[in-house]
Order: C-alpha cells, then structure tokens, then sequence
C-alpha cells in the first residue's frame, strides 16, 4: 500500500496513513502536516516516518530533487538523495501523482529503493516537461530510461 501525502487542495493528514509500504510527499507538505519549519530534511523523513509508521517515505523538493528515507538492509533506517532529472520543467502538474504511481508500480516488483526513486523522478521529469497532465505513455518513460540508465 502507498500514499501520497498533499494538501493542495485538502488539509493533508500524515496520521490518516498507517503502516504504508510507501509514502511521498513534498518537502512543503511535511511541513505544514509536522509544523516542524526548522529542522533539515533528514529529521524532517525520519518524523515523517514515525508518524504514519511508513518505513520507506520519498520527500520531493523540486529543483532539489528528492530525498529518500528508507528501511536499510539490517533494518536500520537509510537516507540519501536523488537529483531533480528535470532542471527546466515546463508544468508541474500532475508530476507527484505520476511519481507515486511509477514508484509503486516500481515498488511492487520488488525493485531496491533507489530504483524505486528512480523510476519516479524520471516519471516525473517527463510529465514536467511537456503541458497538462496527460497520461504517461509506456513508450515515454521506456525512452527517457533508455537515455538516463541507472549507474
């Protein structure tokens, strides 16, 4: 099971989501759901992850790219970064919804968490360059996967 923490258009509760095998959210979000305005974005996922019990939470920050905060091999919590693959987005709607679901289609192949943020930050970029929110062909992100392999 995922979530997709938003609160454009509601006020987004983190504690409405238990135990989720992913959760996403922006940096922005977890913010305004935490009221935490000073701390980094490492304590910020680990808050994020013990509030909603979620081992594996991706934080988006845009031009910043996204962090991830996940259950590490042994079961100790990890952390690391994935750079923004779109420095020039033309639209962005539709970019979080796109990246939930890439990602736990991603997730759902058993795929390691950096892949599983991968996927969902090239998903992302390609929904963030063109306008509109239109569905994601297949064909596109096999394409943009083809040109950003993973290293």
């Amino acid at each position: 099971m995922v979530a997709d923490r938003q609160s454009s258009s509601q006020l987004g509760d983190v504690s409405r989501f238990k135990d989720m095998h992913l959760l996403t959210t922006t940096e922005h979000e977890a913010r305004v759901n935490l009221r935490n305005h000073q701390d980094g974005l490492v304590v910020l996922a680990e808050e994020l992850s013990i509030e909603s019990g979620t081992r594996n939470v991706i934080m988006e920050s845009g031009l910043e790219g996204a962090l991830l905060q996940f259950e590490g091999s042994k079961g100790e919590p990890a952390a690391g970064r994935i750079p923004a693959l779109n420095p020039s987005p033309r639209d962005t709607v539709g970019a979080g919804a796109v990246f939930l679901v890439t990602s736990a289609m991603a997730m759902a192949v058993d795929l390691s968490p950096w892949e599983v943020a991968y996927l969902g930050s090239i998903a992302a970029a390609v929904q963030t360059s063109r306008i509109g929110n239109r569905p994601l062909p297949h064909s596109d992100l096999v394409w943009e996967f083809q040109l950003s392999p993973i290293s």
